[in-house]
């Protein structure tokens, strides 16, 4: 039954195996997308509740910043117009004196959760927070306390926004770190996709199920070469398909694997040779025949 099915030939084996190749990379896939990550690592705490809390603080920064803010202009621009009584540039050293204290607050805070890897970066991350923290606490209390220092309401309102911003700014940093945390992981995720991809894509024919691909195309082969021979195709079973497949597997091998006989070395061939024994003479002394040892 066998001999009746066609071989194929080398070319068709090609064809084979580059369809086998194309099979194993339709089965891989195609490359992974970055954006399919995104979701890879999962919030310890659900979205609408993080998205919840990033909102309030930036109500509540927006709150405690204003009336901070307005103190430190005021006396950013006093204290400075006072040695150089200059309308602009009293401005703008009040827009920066808020700069300094409220914003310097909030960026080095969030620097901590990006920055802060060594030991000395979080201390000099620490002492600018500390004094632009210095300058919104003097800033304020010189600008509200005047007149109302008995008032512990007063105290209140002049220490506690720079102390909320603060608050608040460590609280973006929570959240702005564990935002980095989850990104970090996706991408660590995503690469490791990446990289089974290119390996599983580079070489098909290491791929773990690569026998059973090659074996498939090579049984479509057979199928379409032999697509006149219905009556024996029909008739072939599980063993006689992993017959012609074994065989089509082995027809490019048939050199290698067989078996070439070696010629015999030289020396051992003269070693064979019967010695010949010395010429006797005979009465007449005519030479005889030379006689063998082994005769």
């Amino acid at each position: 039954m066998l001999s009746q099915i066609k071989p194929l030939t080398q070319e068709e084996r090609q064809k084979a195996l580059a369809a086998a190749q194309q099979a194993v990379m339709r089965a891989v896939g195609d490359r992974p997308q970055r954006e399919d990550f995104d979701q890879h690592s999962a919030s310890r705490f659900p979205m609408s509740v993080t998205r919840l809390i990033n909102g309030l603080c930036i109500v509540l920064l927006l709150a405690a910043f204003t009336p901070s803010a307005i103190r430190l202009f005021v006396i950013g621009s006093e204290t400075f117009g006072a040695a150089i009584p200059d309308h602009l540039a009293m401005a703008a050293v009040g827009v920066a004196t808020v700069l300094t204290a409220e914003i310097g607050q909030v960026v080095f805070s969030l620097a901590l959760a990006t920055l802060g890897t060594t030991a000395s970066t979080r201390r000099l991350l620490y002492v600018s927070m500390g004094i632009a923290t210095a300058i919104a606490l003097v800033g304020n209390i010189q600008v509200a306390l005047p007149g109302h220092a008995e008032s512990p309401f007063a105290w209140l309102e002049a220490i506690a926004p720079p102390l909320l911003v603060l608050s608040t700014a460590y609280v973006l940093k929570g959240q702005l770190l564990e935002s980095i945390e989850m990104r970090h992981a996706n991408e660590r995720a995503y690469q490791e996709a990446v990289n089974l991809w290119q390996s599983a894509t580079a070489d098909p024919e290491q791929h773990p199920q690569w026998k059973q691909f090659y074996a498939n195309a090579l049984h479509d082969a057979l199928r379409k070469v032999n697509s006149r021979r219905k009556d024996a195709l029909a008739a072939l079973t599980t063993a006689d398909w992993r017959a012609l497949v074994y065989r089509e597997l082995q027809a490019d091998q048939w050199f290698v694997e067989s078996v070439i006989e070696q010629a015999v070395p030289a020396e051992i061939q003269e070693d064979d040779q019967p010695e010949p024994a010395p010429l006797a003479l005979s009465a007449n002394s005519n030479g005889a025949h030379p006689q063998y040892a082994n005769e």
